[in-house]
C-alpha cells in the first residue's frame, strides 16, 4: 500500500508541475489599458483657457478693412508675430488631443469627429503660418470656427436654434 500511495503522490505531484506549465505556457488575454492622462482642468477651464485663446489668435491674426484710402489688410508682419502665431496654431492643434481623453470624449463618435476635425484645420493653420500666407491663415481660421461651432452646436447649445 505504501508504493501505490507513494506512486499516486508521486502523480499528483508531475500532474500539478504540467498543469502550471501549461498554464503559465497560455496565451495570455492583454492587459487593458489604462488610462494614462490626468486632465487637470474640466471641459470649461480647458475651453476658455486654453483653446479659445489659441483659436483668438489665428482669427485675430488676419482681416482686412476698408478706409478712405483703400483696403488695408492686418497680417503678422515680423518673424516674431509669426512664431507667436505658429505657437497658438500648434497650441490649438494639440489641445484638441486634450479632447479625446476618455473622461472628456467618453467614447461619444461626434465629439471625437469634431476633435479630430478642430486638430486637422489647426494643423492646416499651421502650415499656412509656416507658409506665412495670410489667405491661406484666414481661410483655415474660417475652417477652425467651423470646426467649433459644429461642436458647440451638439455639445455647449443643443437648445439654440
Amino acid at each position: 500500500m505504501t508504493n501505490f500511495m507513494s506512486f499516486t503522490r508521486v502523480k499528483l505531484i508531475l500532474s500539478v508541475f504540467a498543469f502550471s506549465i501549461l498554464v503559465s505556457c497560455a496565451k495570455k488575454e492583454p492587459e487593458p489599458i489604462v488610462e494614462s492622462f490626468v486632465s487637470y482642468l474640466n471641459i470649461n477651464q480647458l475651453m476658455n483657457w486654453v483653446i479659445d485663446p489659441a483659436a483668438d489668435a489665428v482669427w485675430d491674426s488676419v482681416a482686412w478693412y476698408s478706409t478712405s484710402g483703400g483696403e488695408k489688410m492686418i497680417a503678422p508682419k515680423t518673424d516674431e508675430q509669426w512664431s507667436n502665431l505658429r505657437n497658438s496654431a500648434a497650441t490649438l492643434m494639440e489641445a484638441s488631443n486634450l479632447l479625446l481623453i476618455n473622461e472628456r470624449a467618453r467614447g461619444d463618435e461626434k465629439w471625437i469627429k469634431f476633435a479630430k476635425k478642430l486638430g486637422l484645420s489647426a494643423q492646416k493653420a499651421l502650415v499656412a503660418i509656416d507658409a506665412k500666407n495670410p489667405q491661406a491663415v484666414f481661410d483655415t481660421g474660417t475652417e477652425i470656427d467651423g470646426a467649433c461651432e459644429a461642436c458647440h452646436k451638439v455639445f455647449a447649445y443643443p437648445n439654440r436654434k
